[in-house]
């Protein structure tokens, strides 16, 4: 009686997905709750805030007392008080103000920015973890042909229908593969310790094990539009220009004169006075140079902003190109690979007597390969396309 081996193709070309997104939207949100970068950030930002409305509002008052000490025979002591406000012109109150909401809103972005590259790396380590789950499946389905191949031909070996060259052959196979499918189970560990990591140390159970059901490719002008509109880092160099400009228009206000205003009180032995001060500080020296100084960052932030403008647009250009190749070839290889079953037709032919053992481990390497390259293509567009999607984080 002849015994076949009949191997399956797992379900690796089909697509289960909608759990899978609800399961990494889940571990997104505990990572974006747990994470101590974030938290610390988080802290940092309420600093940025509070320290952007420090200095904006009047100096303190100044209270004067001196005592002035003469003979009594030309009048004896006087007594002089003084308490004076200064101010500035109303404009610089003005500037302050919105260099104040600007730069707060500039502590949020500079958050965001933290935020969505943290995600973006647990998004991508989930993905990683679902991409080894498949390739471990495959693995075992690879494994245990060998030990069915090995099975058969330790049998063939006994009844002289096999050589120990051919055993050998098959038991090198099954080696390889186990030593594949440890070095993956440590790729995994790794993976599940990093998503640990991101979530704060605390234990994270993912168990995903298909990729997020994703429609097709948006048209690249609409996806650089909304990726260029929403993209934090690229938002906050705009937000830079802004106080730049603003800074600009706060140091004019400062170089314009300074007032003080205040009440003045003189008293001694005889008669006393009272009556206010009023002062003037002229700008000469004390703020020379802090216009072109504020235009030279203006001009930096600009040229920092229109720089990672082409650059992110050229990378988008670039990741798009990338995705749409590894789509088409992801289309082709699931258009093959879901109608085949090599693995069935070469064990019979194996038992048949039409192939060579040589001829079989070559013929089944090669379909196994094809799979493998299929994950490697898999993976790598759904890492292309986390990135291009990274703005919606």
């Amino acid at each position: 009686m002849k015994k076949y081996i009949y191997i399956f193709i797992p379900a690796l070309l089909l697509y289960h997905t909608t759990q899978a997104q609800q399961d990494i939207n889940g571990i997104l949100q505990n990572i974006e709750a747990n994470n101590k970068t974030l938290r610390a950030e988080n802290k940092l930002n309420a600093t940025r805030k509070l320290d952007a409305r420090t200095g904006n509002y009047l100096s303190n008052p100044t209270v004067e007392l001196n005592q002035l000490w003469a003979d009594r025979s030309v009048g004896g002591n006087i007594n002089e008080l003084a308490v004076v406000q200064s101010f500035d012109f109303p404009g610089v109150y003005t500037n302050k103000n919105k260099l104040a909401d600007l730069k707060t809103s500039a502590a949020d972005r500079q958050y965001a920015v933290i935020r969505q590259q943290i995600l973006l790396t647990a998004r991508q380590t989930c993905q990683q973890i679902i991409y080894l789950r498949k390739q471990h499946s495959l693995l075992e389905e690879r494994a245990q042909n060998a030990r069915n191949l090995l099975e058969l031909y330790q049998k063939r070996l006994e009844q002289g229908d096999a050589n120990q060259i051919e055993l050998n052959k098959i038991r090198l196979e099954q080696l390889n593969t186990d030593n594949e499918l440890r070095l993956n189970q440590i790729a995994q560990n790794a993976a599940q310790e990093q998503l640990q990591n991101l979530n704060g140390g605390i234990a994270i159970t993912f168990t995903g094990d298909q990729y997020p059901e994703t429609s097709a490719l948006p048209d690249y002008p609409q996806l650089e539009a909304d990726y260029l509109a929403a993209d934090p880092a690229l938002r906050e160099l705009s937000g830079q220009t802004e106080i730049a400009e603003r800074e600009i228009r706060l140091t004019r206000a400062l170089s314009l004169p300074k007032f003080d205003l205040g009440y003045r009180r003189n008293g001694g032995s005889g008669e006393k006075m009272n009556g206010f001060r009023i002062g003037m500080s002229i700008p000469l020296w004390e703020n020379k140079n802090t216009v072109k100084k504020a235009k030279a960052q203006l001009e930096y932030a600009n040229a920092t902003a229109e720089d990672k403008l082409h650059s992110l647009k050229s990378q988008l250009k670039q990741l798009y190109a990338q995705a749409e190749t590894l789509h088409t070839s992801l289309q082709e290889y699931r258009q093959i690979l879901s109608g085949m079953q090599n693995t069935e037709l070469l064990a019979k032919a194996l038992q048949a007597g039409q192939i060579s053992m040589l001829d079989y481990l070559l013929e089944i390497a090669v379909f196994y390969e094809s799979r493998q390259n299929y994950l490697n293509i898999e993976r790598d567009y759904f890492d292309t396309l986390a990135q291009l999607l990274q703005y919606k984080l």
